[in-house]
């Protein structure tokens, strides 16, 4: 959801008219002919922080939140970086032989 602010130019704390300002500010200065991604980019921003109401319910979604990435990204990392890891087809089939005899 930081992201969305830092889209906009504008701090959490903004209101709706602040918020409304700044996207209508912003839309003049990147037209959809001149820069489509940033135009859009805009749009994403203001859709999830428009009212107070559509700004709670972007954060409990948590798909908008800074927080919710960071640590989704610091699980991934310790998951991978960590001694331990998912067993390999070779050990799966090596313990699959070792128990039955057969595979």
């Amino acid at each position: 959801m930081l992201l969305y602010y830092r889209i906009l130019g504008v701090d959490e704390t903004a209101g709706d008219e602040t918020i409304r300002s700044k996207y209508l500010q912003l839309v003049k200065e990147h037209p959809p002919e001149k820069d489509p991604e940033k135009f859009r980019l805009i749009n994403r921003a203001y859709e999830a922080l428009k009212d107070e109401r559509q700004r709670v319910r972007t954060k409990l979604s948590g798909f908008g939140s800074y927080r919710f990435w960071k640590e989704a990204l610091d699980d991934l990392v310790a998951t991978v970086g960590s001694e331990r890891r998912s067993p390999g087809l070779e050990e799966i089939v090596g313990a699959q032989t070792k128990d039955n005899g057969r595979i």
